[in-house]
């Protein structure tokens, strides 16, 4: 746990001792979707190639055959300082700043050298107008006269340190992902040319500086180090020297046509503005208004910033990675984390990014009928790790072929998106994936003794049931799935009778989805009549999880996974989640009945967790459970809770369900008969909510404000 940030606002601030602060370098991460960096200063003194690097979207490389890994490039935010002839040295905390309505880090300090100390003041963007563009500003004040060098320019020595899929291991091992191939130098900049290594993708970066009057530039290069301009002058006392440096990232991927290079005209102060103006309308249409609750106001909006900052909204062919482009964890692969969690935040604050978010999906169908041929069943299976190019990178065998429920979680997404959105150009092209997912289910189901079928070798979302079979949240959405593909092949029977033969639709194959689906089992207990996890939950060891974990760090730490799944407990959320997804299709008993089951068992050992409790407990109207869950999530990253943030970055698909718990749970957000509703569950010291949101093509707003009584009076207006 960590309490050493101060939220106020629209500002998230705090101190650390030194500049190798792996907590505040994940939680300071700034970007513009395209492209982001973590929170390490610019002038810190040390390599720290592994730590310090730049990420943008799309851009992995191999680290094995088969296997890649998203790059930690060369990066522009770096510079040394040399003071009176000594390298400078830190001498005082490091003070951060992060405005969330604007998108700027400051980090101030002070550094010594030659017996002179000189207050250093960094500020950096990454530009919203411009997703090529970072911007920064640097500025010196020494407290006497004294020579100085500074070198700005290229860290080049960034490097990747691939993160093992297992949780429990460790690695030390370093692979530098790009080759460096030149640079040209102009009269107050240059340009660094790189290429990855396998992927052969190019990537340049082109550096413009305003220079400090009174310093001569010079070019330089330390070979597998660092390159730029060194420049040489004098600092007066007291008299504050500023050097602004702008870097257009382009690469041999771009796809955002806002992407442009650097032209002489640009400027710290003007790429400002536009960057300012251009968070102004992204808050206009994200932003969420609590009235009572402080604390909780500037967390929700450094959630919403952080998903809005890793999300490429303009560009189809990449997702966001479980921990976005604020780590290498999980090799920067895409999950089920993007299609449940994080895409309804997008779907509802900005359509255009969650329609960028389907596409990739629906571009990788290709892939996933591959996927599918290649683990012998037919149609089309999603990977559960996928990379740039829509593969499997799963390294575990056993979950990368048994969490099959991320192919009915994907065609749930597409169509959650196309409802939505109103978006009935996409739902029509979505169709293919709805038929090709349906058939791999039909491969994929075994025959049961007796009639009906039975999913064999699966794993839900509760990952500490071992390998078991009938996933109750497989199954179910499995039902969901089969349910759209009908009624798109009945659709194209019907009206489209060509394209129904192109996709060698039949009638018979209809029947045979329509028998699936009516087999497929949905686990109860033969006493008590209540929904189970799966065929093999009861049979597991009971255990109190008290005994398994302390406090809210994961229980694998010191419980081997092995003895964990044969526990009876539960790692997240799993019946309960299925039923914050498809609420309709359960009674209110059988939701509390659940509750009661499953709440007392589960570890919450996943950063989803938290977030998903607290919209299933609010959803039902379980208010203490709900703001307990809540603020557990809400502060997850910004508390340090689980002890995972500084190592592996931010937990974005945990911010996207702690969004969903306040608009789907305490605003209670539903589809009414005449449009959007609001069914409101208000926490205790909340006073006031109000949020704006797309429905079918249409922005509305929704104002919840409690009355002296205690009750909630709630509003859905169209915005004007």
């Amino acid at each position: 746990m960590r309490d050493d940030l101060l939220l106020n606002g629209w500002q998230i601030s705090g101190q650390s001792t030194g500049f190798d602060d792996a907590f505040f370098e994940s939680i300071f991460f700034t970007g513009n979707g395209r492209m982001g960096a973590r929170g390490t200063a610019a002038g810190d003194t040390a390599l720290r190639p592994v730590q310090r690097g730049l990420f943008v979207a799309g851009l992995f490389d191999e680290i094995k055959p088969g296997i890649t890994d998203i790059v930690n490039l060369p990066t522009p935010i770096w510079h040394a300082l040399i003071i009176g002839g000594q390298q400078a040295a830190l001498c005082s905390k490091v003070a951060y700043t992060l405005d969330l309505a604007t998108g700027v880090l400051t980090q101030q300090y002070t550094v010594q050298g030659g017996g002179v100390q000189i207050a250093v003041c960094e500020q950096r963007f990454f530009s919203q107008s411009n997703p090529a563009v970072v911007a920064q500003r640097l500025t010196l004040c020494a407290d006497a006269p004294v020579q100085l060098r500074m070198e700005s320019g290229v860290l080049t020595a960034s490097c990747n340190s691939p993160v093992p899929d297992d949780q429990v291991k460790e690695n030390s091992e370093t692979m530098q992902l790009t080759q460096f191939e030149g640079l040209q130098f102009a009269p107050q900049g240059f340009t660094a040319h790189f290429r990855t290594v396998t992927t052969n993708i190019m990537l340049r970066e082109t550096l413009q500086f305003s220079l400090p009057q009174g310093f001569t530039p010079q070019p330089f290069e330390r070979q597998g180090e660092t390159c730029g301009l060194q420049l040489d002058g004098t600092l007066a006392a007291g008299v504050p020297v500023q050097l602004d440096k702008l870097c257009a990232v382009q690469t041999g991927r771009d796809k955002d046509p806002l992407i442009a290079p650097l032209v002489q005209s640009n400027t710290y102060d003007s790429l400002f503005e536009k960057n300012r103006q251009a968070w102004q309308a992204l808050w206009a249409d994200s932003d969420i208004q609590l009235c009572g609750d402080d604390d909780a106001q500037t967390a929700l909006r450094y959630q919403m910033f952080a998903l809005l900052c890793n999300c490429s909204a303009r560009d189809g062919s990449v997702s966001i990675g479980a921990r976005g482009l604020t780590h290498t964890r999980y090799k920067g692969c895409y999950f089920w984390d993007t299609d449940l969690f994080m895409m309804p935040f997008f779907l509802l604050a900005r359509p255009q990014a969650a329609k960028s978010l389907e596409e990739y999906r629906l571009a990788c169908l290709p892939q996933a009928k591959a996927h599918a041929a290649g683990m012998n069943s037919a149609g089309a299976r999603y990977p559960w790790m996928a990379a740039y190019d829509g593969t499997e990178q799963c390294e575990s065998w056993d979950i990368g072929a048994s969490e099959v429920h991320i192919t009915a979680d994907v065609v749930y997404a597409m169509h959650q998106y196309a409802a939505l959105a109103g978006d009935t150009e996409f739902e029509a092209r979505a169709q293919e994936a709805y038929i090709e997912t349906a058939r791999f289910w039909q491969s994929r189901y075994s025959p049961a003794p007796g009639g009906g079928f039975n999913l064999l070798f699966c794993k839900g979302p509760d990952e500490y049931c071992g390998i078991t079979n009938n996933n109750l949240f497989t199954n179910r959405m499995v039902q969901y799935n089969l349910q759209l593909a009908i009624n798109a092949a009945q659709s194209l029977l019907q009206n489209s009778p060509a394209r129904a033969t192109a996709l060698g639709l039949t009638p018979a194959e209809l029947e045979g989805w329509r028998a699936l689906s009516a087999g497929i089992p949905l686990p109860r207990d033969p006493q008590s009549g209540h929904l189970r996890t799966d065929d093999t939950f009861h049979l597991l060891e009971p255990v109190s999880p008290a005994a398994l974990k302390m406090g809210d760090s994961a229980s694998y730490h010191g419980v081997c996974f092995d003895r964990v799944q044969r526990y009876q407990v539960v790692k997240q959320a799993d019946v309960l989640l299925l039923m914050t997804r498809l609420p309709e299709v359960f009674t209110q008993q059988e939701k509390l009945d659940a509750w009661a089951d499953f709440e007392p068992l589960c570890l919450h050992d996943s950063t989803l967790s938290f977030a998903s409790h607290a919209l299933f407990a609010a959803q039902n109207g379980l208010m203490g459970p709900a703001m307990h869950y809540f603020e557990k999530a809400a502060f997850l990253d910004l508390r340090e809770v689980m002890g995972n943030t500084g190592k592996e970055g931010l937990h974005l698909a945990g911010m996207g369900e702690t969004w969903q718990s306040v608009i789907f749970g305490f605003a209670g957000l539903h589809a009414g008969q005449n449009g959007p509703a609001l069914a409101p569950h208000l926490p205790g010291k909340w006073q006031s909510l109000q949020f704006c949101f797309w429905w079918q093509g249409r922005q509305y707003q929704a104002q919840i404000t409690r009355a002296q009584d205690g009750s909630a009076t709630s509003a859905v207006l169209p915005k004007e």
